[in-house]
């Protein structure tokens, strides 16, 4: 499975936005992504998807670009 550039650059952002861990990027709220430098709505579409797959422990998936 190659790895979704868009996913990969998504995480960067929020890495970089100080975001390291997985529970603070589950924890961020609708007012955290936004404030973010050079954040698109694309990219907060992705990030929400991030969001739901650390929840559901599918981050390798995430990153692939799969479903399961």
């Amino acid at each position: 499975m190659p790895v979704n550039p868009k996913a990969v650059r998504a995480l960067n952002k929020v890495l970089d936005a100080g975001f390291t861990e997985e529970k603070a990027i589950a924890a961020m709220t609708m007012d955290d992504i936004p404030s973010m430098q050079g954040i698109t709505v694309a990219e907060i579409t992705l990030i929400n998807e991030l969001q739901k797959s650390i929840k559901g422990n599918k981050v390798i998936s995430f990153l692939g670009g799969g479903t399961e």
